[in-house]
């Protein structure tokens, strides 16, 4: 929840909002110490209004003030379900709207996020969820005097992610404890088959970007490996940023499916070795056609 109270400012506020949030997301306990320092980086902030926010959760009952020692956690405030489905629905909306500005050559190599606020009209809390987001995928830097960057260009990130997934995805098949989602398979070749026989149209290719991602976590989640599970949805979430918005050539989509459908064969047959030298093959025949064309090949 957002915390208001009469002599509270509305940043001071989303702050107190945001700071319960990232203690939550640390399954922080009772008597938690909050370092005023580290709140400012966290959040991009002064010490002026963090202290206001503390200010705030202290009123509340939430943290405990310690003389000459900051605060201290005293609680966290039971679920509010509904709110955090929104907040996550407005960060969601945020990163599109970024990435969609970004593919268009509209938001610069360099900004604030004081720039976003405004240009976007969306509460600071959610601007800073999501910037924290692009940074966790490598596609964001906190400048060292002041507002964010842009790691690189698209080609460049979206070769860098094609070179880790050569090194990644064919691995994930081999794992001792990979064993295939049978049904899941069944499914997956129903919707692939589907998409290609289906009469193409304008915005098909794009909605190819679903099947495609939930195919290679998929495959990253039979593996049984949590490690590179979570890699597979980082890079999903990277692409979706990157090309999310671009609408893939009918024949590169065809491709990509016939490529699919020949590792789930492969997979399904037991050859796990086959499986993982088609899935390389899949992968680098991508990034070679991403560099051809703009960013966007499907894989």
């Amino acid at each position: 929840m957002i915390l208001k109270r009469p002599q509270a400012s509305r940043l001071q506020s989303e702050l107190a909002h945001r700071i319960l949030k990232s203690l939550k997301d640390q399954s922080a306990q009772p008597g938690h110490h909050l370092v005023e320092l580290d709140l400012c980086q966290a959040f991009g902030v002064s010490r002026t209004p963090i202290r206001g926010a503390l200010q705030l959760l202290a009123a509340e009952g939430l943290v405990t003030p310690r003389a000459g020692r900051g605060f201290v956690l005293a609680k966290l405030p039971g679920p509010a379900i509904k709110e955090e489905a929104a907040d996550e629905e407005d960060d969601q909306r945020l990163f599109d709207a970024l990435a969609r500005a970004r593919g268009a050559g509209k938001l610069a190599d360099m900004f604030t996020q004081q720039e976003i606020v405004r240009r976007f009209q969306v509460r600071l809390g959610t601007v800073m969820d999501v910037l924290r987001r692009l940074k966790e995928l490598g596609l964001i830097e906190r400048k060292s005097g002041h507002g964010w960057a842009f790691a690189g260009d698209s080609a460049r990130l979206l070769n860098e992610s094609y070179a880790f997934r050569r090194a990644l995805e064919p691995q994930m098949l081999l794992q001792p404890g990979f064993k295939l989602d049978r049904a899941w398979g069944e499914k997956a070749r129903s919707q692939h088959q589907k998409l290609r026989k289906k009469p193409w149209r304008a915005g098909d290719g794009a909605s190819f970007h679903a099947v495609n991602a939930d195919f290679h976590e998929q495959l990253a989640l039979c593996s049984g490996n949590r490690t590179m599970l979570h890699a597979i949805q980082n890079q999903n979430q990277l692409r979706q940023f990157l090309i999310g918005q671009l609408d893939y050539p009918m024949e590169q989509v065809h491709s990509a499916i016939d490529d699919h459908l020949e590792i789930l064969a492969a997979l399904e047959a037991g050859y796990a070795d086959k499986a993982a030298a088609l899935m390389l093959h899949h992968l680098t025949q991508s990034a070679s056609q991403s560099q051809k064309d703009e960013p966007g090949a499907a894989a």
